[in-house]
């Protein structure tokens, strides 16, 4: 048996579910928490062609589950968030494009499709077209994958971030 500096008082196995914590959590304990999951795929170079970068988000659950999306332009240090439009299963969600732009937190109902529309504002400024998408969602599966499309609809070779390929943010 493995004693805890944490007085757990199980006799089970014990599971660590953050390796930063100190204190183990009983694997027979009734409180787990949830730990989000929080993915980016890091510093992107915009293909200058590139009119919308996409986000689609697949929720394979039999239950809802809500979903933060950022997508961040970091060709200023202010790191803007760019405007978004967001589609449900194919239809239009009310626009988003008259508030201030924000992340876009949403809940995905049971096995549908969310597809978001991100619009760089500053497409014509050369200097360093950087962005990142960020993806915060509950522990439950969630599959994700981004790309850019330029004027025609066309997907700009190069700029696809499926989902295997995002990696883990820690936001503290």
């Amino acid at each position: 048996m493995i004693k805890s500096s944490c007085n757990c008082d199980c006799d089970k196995k014990i599971i660590r579910l953050n390796k930063v914590s100190s204190c183990p959590i009983c694997s027979s304990s009734p409180f787990q928490p949830r730990v989000p999951n929080d993915f980016t795929t890091g510093a992107i170079w915009r293909n200058p062609a590139t009119e919308m970068i996409v986000v689609t988000l697949l929720n394979k659950t039999d239950t809802p589950q809500t979903v933060t999306i950022s997508v961040l332009d970091w060709q200023s240090c202010s790191q803007e968030e760019m405007p978004k439009e967001a589609f449900l299963c194919g239809e239009s969600l009310p626009s988003l494009f008259n508030e201030a732009p924000t992340p876009l937190i949403f809940t995905i109902p049971a096995k549908k499709l969310l597809t978001v529309h991100a619009t760089p504002q500053n497409a014509w400024q050369p200097v360093d077209p950087v962005y990142e998408v960020l993806i915060m969602f509950p522990p439950d599966p969630i599959i994700f994958n981004t790309w850019e499309i330029n004027n025609a609809g066309v997907p700009q070779e190069g700029n696809t971030v499926l989902h295997h390929q995002f990696q883990r943010a820690i936001f503290i």
